[in-house]
């Protein structure tokens, strides 16, 4: 997902026609071809939000296998009707063939973009276009782009687009299109420069998505997607734009989404601990037990540019002491996760890093995290395997360093966890995990022992 942009300009077609003989492997240009009139470009892109990874087959070839929100790069074929089929890649196995097989034809001088959204165990497809043949006209004006919007967000409601430039409010201005669900709107021709993008609520004000600053370039052909996506610990949808491009697709920010914050305590030395926001007297929650994770605390994003710095006190709810402080950057669109350990009679640390919480439908996803205060110095791995496995079948995962997390796909059952020192391999901890259910999103704490050290204990908390 790069963020070099498909230049369509005449000058950069006739590079194209000469270098895709090269370096595409996909298709022979013949060398009187005459500036693509047998070809097009294909796209594959899959944006079925609360779906694993699919794998697209294209003519019985894997073509790419994708996540959530990524494309492949647009691909220079010709116009010809191509077969795809579709496996969905689940922890353990693969769903083959999970829905029925499709075609795509591809038209010269168009660029063709196939999507996959809606549900995870159906989802539907769409095709949208962008017609490039002006780029053959000796009178071709390369001073502008073509764009085109899509409204694929699963709440099946109408959205309003407005297309703004860079810095500008909604004050006063005309709808641009209106999209009702599963809808698209053509391609349209826009001036070289810097924009800004913004979904709302057909006929209101609500903003859904909003992202400035959007650099779009002469000659660029590009598609803007209105998404939804579940959370998990969240009743209202998250919203988000994709940008398709020659390269694939980037997600944009959302700059109309809130963003979020939890701790965990596992400090030992407290009966709970109280978390402070912006001051130490502002408190956000009153009393967080040991092994415990807040409710979400919700954050004001005052500039969407740059880094908003969050201050975070944890006190000691007996004494009211600070027992940490940190400062942490935090834009808009992020749930972020603190995670505090340590000891109230030696050092207490917390350390912050960003969470995924979307809902995969098929199956689960374990957020497993290092916060054993006895065990800072070295990172540890662990093994997630089937209950009753034999553990030595199996390998361990990624190391996990002290107070940062890791995060593991895995379909539903009761699993044996597996804890080790990862430079000496010493079994650190070993426990059953039970009663793992698809779209479960779960925090798995590895902590010490109420009272510090040894044994280790792990604490669940299921979004």
């Amino acid at each position: 997902m790069g963020s070099n942009m498909f230049i369509v300009s005449k000058r950069f077609i006739s590079f194209t026609l000469i270098t895709s003989l090269y370096l595409s492997g996909c298709v022979y240009v013949a060398d009187d071809d005459e500036e693509g009139d047998s070809y097009g470009y294909a796209q594959y892109v899959n944006l079925v939000s609360q779906s694993p990874e699919i794998e697209f087959i294209v003519e019985d070839e894997s073509e790419a296998t994708l996540a959530f929100s990524e494309a492949t790069a647009y691909t220079y074929v010709t116009n010809s009707t191509f077969d795809i089929e579709f496996n969905q890649i689940l922890p353990n196995t693969e769903n083959d063939d999970f829905i029925s097989e499709d075609s795509l034809k591809v038209n010269k001088k168009n660029l063709h973009s196939y999507i996959l959204y809606g549900d995870a165990d159906a989802p539907s497809t769409m095709e949208i276009n962008i017609d490039i043949s002006d780029i053959y006209d000796d009178d071709f004006d390369d001073g502008y782009a073509l764009v085109q919007f899509a409204n694929l967000a699963n709440i099946n409601d109408a959205v309003d687009v407005y297309i703004l430039d860079a810095d500008a409010s909604l004050t006063n201005k005309t709808v641009d299109y209106t999209l009702a669900a599963e809808d698209y709107s053509g391609e349209v021709s826009l001036d070289a420069g810097d924009y800004k993008l913004v979904f709302t609520e057909s006929g209101t004000d609500t903003i859904l998505a909003m992202k400035n600053d959007i650099s779009i370039e002469e000659g660029e052909a590009l598609s803007y997607v209105f998404v939804s996506y579940e959370n998990a610990s969240f009743d209202d949808p998250f919203y988000s734009i994709i940008e398709l491009n020659d390269d694939g697709a980037r997600q944009l920010t959302n700059e109309a989404q809130d963003s979020y914050l939890r701790v965990s305590n596992n400090i030992v030395g407290t009966s709970a601990i109280a978390v402070a926001k912006d001051s130490s007297s502002s408190t956000a929650i009153e009393a967080l037990y040991f092994g415990d994770i807040s409710p979400l605390i919700s954050v004001d994003i005052d500039d969407t540019d740059d880094a908003n710095s969050v201050d975070i006190y944890l006190k000691d709810t007996d004494t009211s002491a600070v027992l940490e402080s940190t400062s942490i950057d935090m834009y808009a669109d992020q749930i972020v996760m603190l995670l505090s350990s340590g000891d109230t009679s030696s050092t207490v640390t917390a350390y912050s890093h960003t969470e995924d919480l979307r809902v995969i439908d098929t199956h689960a996803k374990l957020l497993i995290a290092h916060n054993i205060d006895n065990e800072s110095s070295t990172s540890i791995t662990v093994k997630v395997i089937e209950q009753g496995s034999n553990p030595d079948s199996y390998e361990a995962s990624d190391n996990i360093s002290y107070l940062s997390s890791l995060n593991i796909e895995t379909e539903a059952g009761d699993y044996d966890i597996y804890v080790y020192d990862a430079d000496t391999d010493d079994l650190l901890l070993e426990t059953t995990v039970y009663d793992i259910e698809k779209g479960d999103v779960i925090n798995l704490i590895l902590s010490d022992y109420d009272y510090g050290g040894a044994p280790y204990q792990l604490f669940r908390y299921t979004n």
